[in-house]
């Protein structure tokens, strides 16, 4: 590993989706900003993501609601915002297994003291900026994969009771239909996901992404079409395009007609002014309101298209 004074991280993004009813939405027109949190919902049908950092770890998560609740009644949309919101608000560290299944646990909780009902997958990520570290817990089919030299590093895998029915996190009413076991209903929980950690090296490559892609187009060719597309530079524009060469591309396969939501990361190095912030809050009982205090104007300067590039920590002056 390197020493953490020359491994601090950033990451660009984009991402790209549409609903199973075929309303695309893009990045820009869509983002949501509000300081360093992206919340993606809407125009992705059941697909509910978000991106959100502090001052040295980024957390990154994606919810599909399942969409067969609507035969008894319920809202997998809702239930999918409603669970990533939950997830957004935690501001806990994640520092393992336990800390990451614990924020879940907790999220879970939220929904249903707001009696929101129903079931979603769930893909979360969090990345320690300090030590370049990923951590993931992976629950159903949606899921992430690394890229790392052309290369597929990481794959989660996705979970399945039987047939086409995805592990699930759940809150159902306590009735009698909802009771009785004829209605296929699972409760999964968060010690059931799949936790996966990795060191992460920049120019790594992470994709986060619902079964609507994964159903539709093999990972070998996913990586071939981020692999072909990608510039040297590794710019937004290049990230932009694949996000939505990969949307089209599983739209045009029609495996599986579903919602699909991708978001597509590139790590690179921080700044020498972010590390010596991040780094001195070690010494410092102060977060790095400076670097706070740069990025939020970094975003209420820029432009759509540059917005996209939002999790890096750059020299203001």
């Amino acid at each position: 590993m390197l020493e953490s004074s020359s491994v601090c991280i950033g990451l660009k993004c984009s991402w790209n989706g549409i609903s199973k009813q075929g309303t695309n939405k893009t990045n820009c027109d869509q983002s949501k900003l509000e300081e360093e949190s992206i919340l993606l919902s809407g125009p992705y049908g059941d697909d509910v993501a978000f991106v959100k950092q502090s001052d040295d770890h980024i957390l990154i998560g994606l919810a599909d609601g399942v969409s067969g609740n609507r035969h008894h009644g319920l809202d997998p949309y809702k239930f999918a915002h409603t669970l990533i919101s939950s997830c957004a608000d935690e501001t806990e560290r994640i520092v393992g297994s336990s800390s990451m299944r614990g924020l879940v646990h907790r999220a879970i909780r939220c929904v249903e003291k707001r009696s929101i009902f129903g079931s979603a997958t769930l893909c979360l990520l969090s990345i320690d900026k300090r030590c370049s570290h990923l951590r993931s817990l992976n629950i159903g089919d949606s899921g992430f994969m690394l890229i790392r030299q052309n290369k597929l590093i990481i794959r989660s895998h996705p979970q399945y009771h039987r047939g086409s029915s995805p592990f699930q996190l759940s809150s159902f009413p306590t009735t009698q239909i909802f009771s009785s076991n004829t209605t296929r209903l699972y409760h999964d929980k968060p010690s059931d996901g799949e936790y996966v950690e990795h060191n992460l090296e920049i120019g790594d490559l992470l994709l986060i992404a619902s079964d609507g892609l994964f159903d539709n187009l093999y990972e070998d060719f996913i990586v071939q079409i981020i692999n072909n597309h990608l510039d040297d530079q590794i710019s937004v524009e290049s990230l932009q395009n694949i996000c939505q060469m990969l949307v089209q591309s599983a739209c045009h396969a029609r495996i599986k007609r579903d919602d699909i939501l991708v978001l597509l990361f590139c790590v690179v190095p921080c700044s020498p002014k972010s590390i010596n912030e991040i780094s001195g809050k070690n010494s410092k009982s102060a977060s790095c309101s400076s670097s706070d205090s740069s990025l939020s104007c970094m975003l209420a300067d820029q432009d759509e298209e540059e917005s996209l590039d939002l999790f890096i920590f750059e020299d203001s002056n």
